[in-house]
């Protein structure tokens, strides 16, 4: 079946809240809305990606593969997987970075979620920005989602194609968290992990570990 990758558009947001939680749901996400993701907690996430992709559109890029073949009845109008790229093309400040991550916060905690875990998970992602590429120039894959029925098929691997080639455009590095999922990808693509993730996924709720390779794929020129 054939497979295209297109850029999103804002029609393309709710269905790219939906991937993702069908795709982290068994995962982390599900750890994060403990009682499910509400109708209310989609709208809240749907609204601040809206809202941080139109006030930051040069920074942050999402793509969308689509299965060509699929009827138009399907679900997520035909989009089986999605990506979400940012670009920090020059060095920042300290003082940058600190208000980006307050417009993080602006819209407060979705309904529904666990603000303790969440705080945790993002506060150790936070730690890892921090101390493995700070302020300095780089790209970073900050999601990226397959729909379970459509693994194995390339879907990944498209998405990390068109990263890598407007990264290189850009001779940056790419930087990214792995989940045990993702991990297997991102090492047969390139990318070494520097590290581990300070996050221990049981003590909320989860009955298996959960660990998040720091991963980089270093800068490479065209």
């Amino acid at each position: 079946m054939p497979l295209e990758l297109l850029p999103m558009t804002e029609a393309d947001v709710p269905d790219y809240t939906d991937i993702m939680w069908e795709s982290f749901g068994p995962g982390v996400m599900g750890l994060m809305y403990p009682d499910g993701y509400s109708k209310e907690a989609r709208e809240h996430s749907t609204q601040g990606s809206l809202k941080a992709w139109r006030k930051r559109p040069d920074r942050i890029k999402k793509m969308k593969v689509v299965d060509t073949d699929l009827p138009d009845s399907a679900a997520h109008h035909n989009i089986v997987g999605v990506a979400e790229w940012l670009f920090y093309p020059k060095e920042r400040t300290q003082e940058q970075m600190d208000q980006e991550s307050a417009e993080a916060r602006e819209g407060g905690m979705p309904p529904g979620a666990n603000a303790g875990m969440m705080k945790d998970f993002f506060g150790a992602i936070g730690h890892v920005k921090k101390v493995h590429h700070g302020t300095k120039a780089h790209v970073r894959l900050h999601i990226l989602a397959t729909l379970p029925d459509h693994h194995r098929r390339g879907v990944g691997a498209m998405h990390m194609k068109w990263g890598f080639e407007e990264a290189d455009k850009l001779g940056l590095e790419v930087w990214l968290e792995g989940s045990p999922m993702g991990t297997p990808l991102y090492t047969r693509s390139g990318f070494e992990t520097v590290a581990m993730m300070d996050f221990d996924a049981r003590k909320w709720g989860s009955k298996v570990d959960i660990p998040h390779a720091i991963m980089v794929r270093p800068a490479r020129k065209l």
